[in-house]
């Protein structure tokens, strides 16, 4: 099993990664059988969920839309294999979302609770978006 202190490590990585622009930090960071859910928010009344494919999609698809988007960690919190983190996720709207027009702003504060294996990889990722500032 990975140390708390593995665990913390790989978790301010996959942040470093996931601020580096590009997908790639989902293949780094996670089990092939990984599972993520983003439980519903004002901003996504249904969710999403899915594995390691799925979070990439996503991924993709935000940095078409907030090519500049970044997470700062406020706080974490690491127990056994889990890893909790408190984040300010933000954006600046690249082209039209939805009725957000381009060079909107947008800002969320965001609980992340990560699993981790025996290898400190990524096998469950649950996210709770607390605000949409």
């Amino acid at each position: 099993m990975a140390t708390v202190e593995q665990n913390e490590a790989a978790a301010r990585r996959c942040i470093d990664l996931y601020n580096q622009g590009n997908s790639d930090w989902v293949d780094i960071c996670y089990s092939p059988n990984a599972q993520w859910i983003e439980h519903p928010h004002l901003g996504n009344p249904h969710g999403h969920s899915g594995g390691r494919d799925a979070l990439r999609r996503l991924s993709e698809f935000q940095i078409s839309f907030f090519p500049d988007r970044h997470m700062t960690v406020t706080d974490m919190v690491a127990q056994g294999n889990v890893v909790v983190l408190e984040q300010d996720w933000q954006g600046t709207a690249a082209k039209p979302f939805g009725d957000t027009p381009v060079g909107t702003v947008e800002k969320s504060r965001i609980a992340t609770f990560l699993t981790f294996d025996e290898n400190a990889m990524i096998v469950k990722h649950e996210d709770y978006v607390a605000s949409v500032l």
